[in-house]
């Protein structure tokens, strides 16, 4: 497959050098929540390496609200291209194909004229995409998923080195000496922080706050996630912790793991379904500590310096790999396998983590 995408890349026009004050750039990342909520420091360090380049974030539709507000991005562009997310159901060469050559997204993104194109993730099909859009300098990613032969520079993919910064490179390579701090971006109302804040404090003396955290029992892949039998367990633990405020929060395919942690539980609220991302994220931004699986909280956590307990499921093979490719120091709290000990951990063993983090 790189041999074809050279060709194809040798057959069309190719700037050899970025241009200096490139007017458009093309930020390819229609990945999964988390995915995106990892990189977005990059669009920053473009603004500031650019600042009149017009920044367009091509990304998933339901990722857009993810990114609005952000004054680092010009427009944000749906780009529901079918590989490397787990929201498009019908993946596999022959749609990645048919939604490259043929889909109106693909035309609107030719249409643009993008002087620059990054693909964040780094794919045959990234790359192809952006050749198809006739973007002339391109950048993407060697020893991923393949595409690097059509690209004019490319970031080197480690395993040990954490997303975001990786993410970082592409702004480093077009120039960028001015890096943002490495931890995610999102970017709420006052009234939407304030929203937060009520659905804390409503019925609550503010005298008697209660230590608020958020657990979120949900994520992409069951065996990468801590059994539920677990959290249920946890739940029964934090019981005996006074003052306490707990919101169970997730998609509507966690709402009856919700129940099941909520229930007989007074200090416990269900939200799992009921709210939308960005209620998320507020409620986040006014909690004490997040518990979760590794999923999108864990980034939204970093967002707001919320420390956040993250609980690695069978699947994981090494809590510091983790920890070196997706976690935030000071922040995430990372506990799964690690050398000798070939178990996770015990509900028991968090909730003494917990207890520490909270007092």
């Amino acid at each position: 497959m790189d041999s074809i995408i050279w060709l194809i890349s040798r057959i069309m026009t190719n700037d050899n050098k970025p241009p200096e004050k490139p007017k458009t750039i093309f930020i390819l990342r229609n990945n999964d929540l988390g995915d995106l909520l990892v990189i977005t420091p990059l669009f920053e360090a473009l603004k500031k390496r650019f600042p009149e380049a017009y920044i367009v974030a091509g990304v998933g539709k339901w990722n857009v609200e993810t990114l609005k507000l952000n004054p680092y991005i010009s427009e944000i562009l749906a780009v529901n291209a079918p590989w490397h997310n787990k929201f498009i159901s019908h993946q596999g060469l022959w749609n990645a194909f048919n939604y490259i050559v043929f889909s109106a997204e693909s035309e609107e993104i030719k249409n643009r004229h993008f002087d620059i194109g990054i693909d964040i993730l780094g794919s045959y099909f990234g790359s192809l995409l952006m050749m198809r859009a006739g973007i002339l300098y391109r950048l993407g990613v060697r020893g991923y998923a393949g595409g690097h032969t059509a690209v004019q520079k490319y970031v080197e993919f480690n395993e040990y080195e954490q997303v975001g910064r990786s993410a970082l490179r592409f702004a480093e390579l077009l120039g960028a000496t001015e890096l943002p701090e490495c931890r995610p971006q999102i970017f709420l109302s006052d009234k939407e922080r304030e929203l937060g804040e009520y659905r804390w404090s409503s019925n609550l003396e503010e005298l008697q706050r209660p230590k608020r955290v958020i657990i979120g029992p949900g994520g992409g892949f069951v065996e990468k996630c801590w059994p539920l039998e677990n959290y249920v367990e946890l739940m029964k633990l934090l019981y005996s912790i006074d003052n306490l405020a707990v919101m169970i929060v997730g998609g509507k395919q966690d709402r009856e793991a919700g129940n099941q942690l909520s229930n007989d539980f007074t200090f416990v609220q269900n939200l799992a379904g009921d709210l939308t991302l960005r209620e998320t994220f507020a409620l986040v931004a006014a909690a004490d500590l997040v518990v979760c699986n590794s999923s999108m909280l864990m980034h939204v956590a970093a967002a707001f310096a919320v420390p956040a307990v993250v609980l690695l499921g069978d699947y994981f093979p090494s809590s510091k790999q983790h920890f070196a490719q997706w976690g935030y120091p000071g922040l995430s709290h990372i506990f799964g396998k690690e050398g000798d000990r070939q178990e996770i951990y015990s509900p028991s063993e968090i909730i003494k983590i917990v207890r520490d983090l909270l007092y």
